[in-house]
């Protein structure tokens, strides 16, 4: 069975240059925004960024990581739940942050590196470990929250409730190809959510 490594762990060698990390992801982003994840090379991410190669390989094995940690370095804190507010209007603001900052060059960004991930394990581990999972344990977090407080009826599913609410996302993103908006976030949230809503005294 395969070890659990992040893409971005860091390889034998010298100590990693932390500096240069941000040229890097940076430079990986901008060529994959502008020809696609192919046109991401190491020797491209290389030139632009004016970081060695050597120093890229230390702490990446390939261009797909690096662009994969630049993209959710990028959208990653756009898309936090915001736990001070009531549980339907803080998913609706994190789902339809995720539905807006996916739109366009983002959201075929995110096609291309599923389709990456699909042929390399440790790729598809990483989109696993720093993408999916920390979501989920987010979004469990928020609805198990809303229960203590009497917010939710204790007998929701969460792990149900987020495979409903972000499978439909996703599936729009990466099977139908059809577009969405936060008015659908909306929508979607509040159809999984309000049935196990408490009523307010």
């Amino acid at each position: 069975m395969p070890s659990m490594v992040s893409v971005s762990s860091p390889r034998p060698g010298r100590p990693r240059s932390t500096s240069a990390a941000p040229k890097v992801m940076r430079a990986a982003l901008e060529l994959a925004f502008e020809g696609g994840i192919q046109h991401a090379t190491v020797e491209r991410i290389s030139t632009v960024s004016g970081v060695a190669k050597s120093t890229i390989y230390r702490r990446w094995p390939n261009a797909a990581a690096i662009v994969m940690d630049a993209f959710f370095e990028e959208v990653g804190p756009t898309i936090a739940y915001d736990l001070r507010l009531p549980i339907v209007e803080n998913f609706c603001h994190s789902v339809g942050a995720l539905v807006v900052a996916l739109k366009g060059s983002r959201g075929q960004l995110l096609r291309e590196l599923l389709g990456a991930a699909q042929a390399d394990p440790d790729l598809r581990e990483a989109f696993v470990e720093r993408w999916i999972m920390p979501r989920r344990r987010m979004g469990r977090e928020a609805i198990e929250g809303a229960i203590a407080r009497s917010e939710l009826r204790p007998e929701i599913d969460p792990e149900l409730t987020l495979d409903l609410i972000y499978g439909a996302v996703y599936y729009h993103l990466t099977v139908s190809f059809s577009d969405i908006d936060e008015s659908f976030a909306a929508k979607l949230v509040e159809e999984v959510l309000n049935p196990y809503l408490k009523a307010r005294a």
